[in-house]
């Protein structure tokens, strides 16, 4: 009994150095991002730091099972030398593949502000941009390499070596194989409910971890290990049902049924999302310095939306919820669950039974985040990618077709068009790596960040597409979009924080509509592009889409979003963040934009904006899970 009391310490020594590892690399984490973790006292950050610990040792029993089962099972062959090098060997691969995944999220938590997750291992992520793309992350971040090989050589190292030679390895005895038996059942047991977290009714999951901070600090708590574990095999969330059918229409429907209208209007319509423009960058917006010269020129002859913020927080994201006014409220993009090929209404299928021709254009590679497959189910009469352009001449190298030219592509196509047209374009050099032609390099102000100067050359290139077409004959009778797909990185305390992390330009721009100018206070998100567009054609047809048209006063105007498991709804002025069963957070944005002082507990009408949450969400979960995202034949 003295040997196998002998090999539980061994184990339980040997655990302890991996989940020292893994808060060691939390510790890295922190510090790596503690610009977006910047209300943090020392006091809290111990608590976090503690409670992490159990969402540590969930990820590592499951994924360590076979080393515990090798390490605990009773019997005296653990003695034997070959024996203990494959629990090492298993203990050492296992563990340092966990390590790099919370490693590989102390940076990509720059870009989403949120742990990964199980579709790291999906064909969006592992497709070509991922090999096209893996030799300029080694490059730039390299040093997260050396740190993880750091602390495999320091696994290596601290590891507890058995002691050969001290106990027997002869077969046990019937009465200490009994023994060992009942000990060995116990322990796995006392496992499995560190695995699970506790006693509690339920498992633990990513949304345990707000009992132990605010919102905007769970990405600390948790782990990606974790977080990739509790998303394998997920559709995305699981419909909650708060309401009755009646209750539910009585509170929030998503039907867009509008009046009949005369005097119908078919005016060209390009829209054009940018990649990663943060309303940080754009000084006409912020009153502060910024990257975008023309845009804030634009602005001042453009309907501008200042409050204005998207739905997500991923360029897959974002496409749906601004073509086809579908927020992103599940842990999946939509583009990938099991759901993308519902039938949708969308801007273009919309159109086209009002007589328009539509097209898609991005200068990544064709199959880029699903887009090609998402703008056929949305109806778009012809995609324009990587594929269809001209020459190879002007590939990044990474991504796709720089900017300029792509957008001079862009212009020059649409020449070509038969109007009434629908074109929606989709900029992409001011991504990471942000790699600007060399032609270029010392024209923009290289700013704090990697990302200003990209910003400044796609912004150029911008001024030299309107440049190019404001002689066209089509172009007085265009109304122009410019919206971002979601923000980036950021300096200022706000655009770190839970709501200024997702805040846009959204401006609408007819060089011949004096309907479009001016500033609108009221909020604004993705959704609302879909329905200001048929609202301002005057359209009769009848759609389902989770916004409101930005030319109707009376209409109730907010964003929602979620994220970690926190559902955002922004209204009023007051922000209210919910995670599926109870409100965590409220804040009167406007004499508290840094969200400090959560009013959860002191604000009289909360539930008001509680139940207008779960109506959207029930709503929007409820209609994707059984195909009801439609009003009759979408197409």
């Amino acid at each position: 009994m003295k040997n196998y009391l002998y090999h539980i310490q061994l184990f339980f020594c040997r655990f302890a150095v991996v989940l020292l590892a893994f808060s060691i690399s939390r510790l890295i984490f922190y510090l790596f991002n503690i610009d977006y973790f910047d209300n943090i006292n020392n006091l809290e950050l111990i608590k976090i730091f503690v409670s992490g610990i159990r969402f540590d040792i969930s990820a590592l029993f499951y994924f360590n099972l076979l080393f515990i089962l090798l390490s605990l099972i009773p019997g005296n062959f653990k003695n034997k030398r070959p024996y203990q090098t494959i629990v090492f060997s298993i203990f050492l691969i296992v563990n340092s593949v966990l390590l790099a995944t919370n490693f590989i999220d102390t940076k990509f938590f720059d870009f989403q502000h949120a742990r990964l997750t199980f579709n790291i291992f999906s064909s969006v992520w592992l497709g070509e941009d991922f090999v096209t793309l893996l030799p300029q992350f080694i490059f730039d971040f390299w040093y997260l390499i050396v740190i993880w090989i750091i602390s495999i050589i320091l696994l290596f190292k601290f590891y507890p070596r058995f002691k050969y030679n001290t106990y027997q390895t002869q077969p046990l005895k019937i009465k200490a194989l009994f023994y060992q038996s009942i000990l060995f059942i116990v322990l796995l047991l006392v496992g499995l409910v560190g695995g699970r977290g506790g006693l509690q009714l339920k498992p633990l999951r990513v949304i345990h971890a707000t009992k132990y901070t605010s919102s905007k600090n769970i990405p600390l708590v948790l782990n990606s290990p974790f977080t990739i574990m509790k998303t394998i095999g997920s559709k995305s969330f699981e419909p909650n049902k708060y309401f009755t059918s009646e209750q539910l229409d009585s509170i929030y429907s998503p039907l867009q049924k509008p009046a009949n209208q005369i005097q119908k209007k078919s005016p060209n319509i390009v829209l054009i999302i940018m990649e990663s423009f943060s309303k940080e960058y754009i000084g006409a917006l912020t009153g502060k310095k910024g990257y975008t010269p023309f845009l804030d020129s634009l602005i001042t002859k453009s309907l501008v939306f200042p409050n204005s913020f998207a739905n997500g927080k991923r360029s897959i994201e974002a496409m749906p919820s601004i073509i086809s006014g579908l927020p992103a409220l599940t842990e999946e993009a939509y583009i990938t669950s099991s759901f993308s090929t519902n039938t949708i209404h969308s801007i273009p299928n919309q159109l086209k039974k009002e007589g328009y021709y539509t097209a898609f254009f991005h200068g990544g590679k064709n199959g880029t985040m699903g887009f090609d497959q998402f703008a056929q189910i949305a109806g778009f009469d012809n995609y324009f990618g990587m594929n269809e352009y001209p020459t190879t001449y002007d590939y990044d190298g990474r991504w796709g077709v720089y900017d300029e030219p792509y957008l001079n592509y862009f212009g020059n196509t649409l020449n070509r068009f038969q109007e009434p047209f629908f074109a929606s374009v989709f900029t992409l050099t001011s991504h990471h790596p942000y790699k600007i032609p060399e032609k270029y390099k010392g024209k923009f102000p290289k700013g704090t960040l990697n990302i200003h100067e990209s910003i400044g050359y796609t912004d150029y290139s911008l001024r030299q597409f309107f440049e190019s077409i404001k002689d066209k004959n089509w172009y007085n009778n265009t109304l122009f979009i410019l919206t971002a797909d979601h923000t980036a990185q950021a300096e200022s305390p706000f655009y770190k924080n839970k709501i200024g992390n997702y805040a846009i330009p959204l401006l609408f721009f007819h060089p011949n509509d004096s309907t479009f100018m001016g500033q609108s206070i009221v909020i604004s998100q993705h959704t609302d592009i879909f329905p200001t567009i048929m609202e301002y054609l005057k359209s009769n047809q009848p759609y389902v889409c989770f916004g409101n048209s930005l030319l109707n006063d009376s209409a109730a105007h907010f964003t929602v979003n979620y994220m970690n498991g926190i559902y955002q709804l922004f209204e009023d002025g007051y922000l209210l963040q919910f995670d599926g069963n109870k409100p965590v957070g409220f804040f009167d944005i406007k004499n508290d934009s840094l969200l400090q002082q959560n009013l959860i507990s002191n604000f009289p009408n909360i539930n008001v904006f509680e139940n207008k949450l779960k109506a959207i969400i029930q709503s929007y979960h409820g209609r994707i899970a059984t195909n009801n995202l439609t009003i009759g034949p979408a197409n």
